[in-house]
């Protein structure tokens, strides 16, 4: 168990991010209050701080299993609510741009959920926490701050002044963040930020599930691959009665007959059929293109005492991958661990350290894929390891194997170095397929 503190912890942000701050941060902290923008109620739907709330919002199992960490039986919670289990290998058709993915079970599950929904249980669950308390419409300006230490915000409520103080303050207000200029005012600054522009848009919609339909899966998606395959789409089963469909490419559509023309241009055709047939349950949500952005605190020598920041607020990824909420989740596992055996207010690069470790993958994973779509010549290790997913790419309709290595490290459950294992190398490499198949291959 975590040492329990008299301090207080304020937390910027009461989206998902957020709430599994408070969480953790209750174990160790007497008091925990949360500061949020938008007004939150008890049926709070969609709002402005969540503006992708409309899309997809996957937890794969190594998020799934740290939110069960944090709140034991939630993913029970959570199917009760209608969120949809499903085994990434047998409930999941996934067609890649050289085939088919084999159905074979894996033993490793996705879960499918609205945010609205996941977001309304886990706040449900902190906030009867006994010592955490949420304060909303709040807008902060900025941090109030003494000699290198952070000790609380400032901003309005409404018309009126607000200024809260705290022995540590956590920034989880998401990609719209303003820490780095909140820093530049007490003088520390930043290195510039990572940036890598993503290249897809979005269109997402719900559906009443249709009866009539007989499917054989739970999931499907037909994933993009640069630079050739340029249109791609998803749909979950959410909520117990709705499809989630996502489509999305260089121009997603905007209205019911681009929606349906670019479902019924995907090799998987059961999505078209699900646009064609299901009864809409919701508009057409478009989203334009997102940016990868990485704040590189960790490199901040001068970074004040008091001050942590997790999730989008420090590396926030291009939606598209699905990889946002399973790196803040584990960065709330970590924050946990490392309060066991420090005392983070006062050594805070040791948390923006372990956000930035964290990080790496999902943003090469992410960054690679995008870069693929520009413009500008990768540099060499950009281009071998395309060259080198794309022949993973083409192995997969026949090989078992390989497919299983590729899901357990695109859903974060595994190293990238599963992918350079001897076995799925040969495999990659020479093409032995169980198929007999040879794999194609993207070129760089």
């Amino acid at each position: 168990m975590a040492a329990m503190y008299s301090d207080r912890a304020l937390v910027i942000g009461a989206g998902f991010a957020g709430l599994l701050a408070a969480r953790v941060l209750s174990e160790s902290y007497g008091d925990v209050v949360l500061v949020e923008r938008d007004t939150i109620t008890t049926d709070t739907g969609h709002r402005a701080g969540v503006p992708s709330a409309h899309h997809r919002h996957p937890l794969p199992a190594r998020g799934a299993q740290a939110l069960e960490s944090l709140f034991p039986r939630i993913v029970r919670e959570l199917e009760n609510a209608g969120a949809v289990r499903a085994d990434l290998g047998s409930d999941c058709l996934t067609h890649f741009p050289a085939g088919p993915a084999p159905r074979d079970h894996l033993g490793l599950d996705v879960l499918s959920v609205t945010r609205v929904t996941l977001d309304r249980i886990i706040r449900r669950r902190v906030l009867r926490l006994a010592n955490v308390s949420l304060v909303d419409g709040v807008t902060v300006n900025g941090l109030l701050h003494d000699r290198g230490t952070v000790t609380g915000v400032h901003g309005r409520r409404g018309d009126r002044p607000f200024t809260d103080y705290a022995d540590l303050v956590v920034d989880a207000s998401g990609r719209d963040s303003k820490l780095v200029s909140w820093l530049a005012e007490l003088g520390v600054h930043c290195p510039a930020p990572r940036i890598v522009r993503g290249h897809l848009t979005c269109s997402s919609r719900l559906y009443e599930v249709n009866r009539d339909l007989e499917l054989d899966w739970k999931n499907a998606c037909e994933p993009t691959h640069a630079p050739g395959k340029t249109r791609g789409g998803s749909m979950s089963s959410v909520d117990g009665s709705r499809w989630l469909v996502t489509l999305f490419g260089d121009a997603a559509p905007a209205d019911d007959d681009g929606f349906l023309d670019h479902a019924r241009s995907l090799r998987c055709q059961d999505i078209a059929e699900v646009v064609k047939t299901a009864t809409p349950a919701s508009a057409i949500h478009h989203a334009g293109t997102a940016r990868n952005r990485w704040n590189r605190f960790h490199e901040v020598a001068d970074w004040p005492r008091g001050l942590l920041a997790l999730g989008d607020s420090v590396v926030s990824l291009d939606p598209v991958h699905g990889h946002g909420l399973t790196v803040t989740a584990v960065n709330c596992a970590d924050l946990r661990e490392l309060l066991r055996e420090h005392d983070l207010a006062g050594e805070p690069l040791v948390f923006q350290r372990a956000v930035a470790k964290a990080a790496r993958f999902p943003w090469t994973f992410a960054t690679t894929a995008d870069l693929g779509r520009g413009t500008r010549k990768l540099p060499l290790p950009g281009r071998l390891l395309r060259w080198y997913s794309g022949l993973v790419l083409g192995a997969i309709p026949g090989d078992r194997r390989v497919y299983r290595a590729y899901v357990r490290v695109s859903q974060l459950a595994a190293r990238p170095a599963a992918l350079f294992s001897p076995a799925v190398l040969v495999r990659v490499l020479l093409g032995r397929t169980l198929s007999g198949r040879r794999p194609r291959a993207t070129a760089p």
